[in-house]
């Protein structure tokens, strides 16, 4: 099964974790430290010790990448784990969705598994959050709906290697600059992957807003929402037939990737959303930004340091491989 390529969701797996709720499986996770054998033997696990070492951020490989895009489904979405939305709705709009995997780089949690006296309240929680996040996706990794993806930024986008998801009480210039590297980290897979950003989280798309730029194109499309993952899962099981028809036509109209093919892909979603059992509809925008954008690292600097990030002089540019696609709530 594919989902079970990754060390992550395995490891869940094998511990009997995947068959809990996530307020269970975070409990028994935040239980592990009393036992400190267990929990380095998960992080272990996680990290695939010994076949990969834990010391050194951890890149992905052109294999890796590769095996990513050669996945089945060619009408693909890029989401947050943590965008439990994004995460079922993409379930139903895309034949494949590629998520953030938040353990791909747990080395640092190892290491200071090894060494530190006390294994630290904060490291513990992060990995009780994590997979927690991961047991709620479960029937959509179960059923390889939902593939994890490196939570990755290459060295020329990031200008804070090894940057760790700041708490929510720290200062508003690091969350705002952590919205903007999740914002960069979606659309960097999305154009490796050929793919679709797709979020619901409103700093996310404000910080995706930012990169595409006042040249970007959107059109409005009213979609159906499945009101629970399993729902989500479900729904696309009873319309499979349907829904692979659509997608093969969504695959076709977004090669271009213009003005015509951003109205083209609003209708077809628009019928691949139709549900006779849901009647409520929200609004959504597809948006389509140009070729290039700012330069990723000097973006982050900018918003770290408090700056308009669009002030003068312009940033930068660079260069996609195709325009970025971004699907959002209006």
């Amino acid at each position: 099964m594919a989902a079970l390529e990754n060390a992550g969701w395995r490891t869940m797996t094998a511990r009997g974790y995947a068959g809990l709720s996530p307020p269970e499986a975070e409990h028994a996770i935040l239980e592990l430290p009393t036992n400190r054998a267990d929990y380095v033997g998960v992080l272990q696990d996680i990290g695939d010790y010994p076949a990969r070492s834990p010391i050194g951020q951890r890149v992905p490989s052109d294999a890796e990448v590769e095996t990513l895009r050669r996945h089945k489904g060619r009408w693909r979405a890029v989401a947050l784990l943590e965008d439990e939305r994004a995460l079922r709705n993409a379930a139903c709009l895309f034949s494949r969705t590629f998520v953030l995997d938040p353990f791909f780089d747990s080395g640092a949690l190892l290491y200071a598994a090894w060494h530190d006296p006390l294994i630290r309240d904060e490291h513990s929680r992060r990995l009780a959050e994590h997979a927690g996040l991961l047991i709620r996706a479960a029937p959509l990794l179960n059923a390889g709906t939902a593939v994890l993806t490196p939570d990755h930024l290459p060295g020329s986008w990031n200008p804070r290697p090894g940057w760790r998801k700041p708490r929510a009480s720290e200062d508003k210039r690091q969350l705002a600059a952590w919205s903007m590297r999740s914002g960069l980290v979606l659309m960097y897979w999305a154009d490796r992957l050929n793919a679709v950003v797709c979020t619901t989280r409103g700093d996310v798309s404000a910080a995706l807003e930012v990169a595409l730029g006042p040249q970007a194109l959107s059109t409005s499309v009213e979609l159906s929402e499945p009101p629970r993952v399993d729902d989500a899962q479900a729904q696309r099981e009873a319309r499979a037939e349907d829904f692979s028809e659509l997608w093969t036509d969504l695959r076709t109209v977004t090669r271009r990737r213009d003005r015509y093919s951003l109205e083209d892909v609003a209708f077809v979603l628009s019928g691949l959303a139709e549900d006779p059992s849901n009647g409520s509809l929200s609004d959504w925008r597809l948006s389509l930004g140009p070729a290039a954008v700012p330069e990723p690292a000097m973006l982050i600097r900018r918003v770290l340091g408090g700056q308009d990030p669009e002030r003068e002089p312009a940033l930068p540019r660079r260069r996609l491989r195709r325009r970025p696609l971004c699907l959002m709530p209006n």
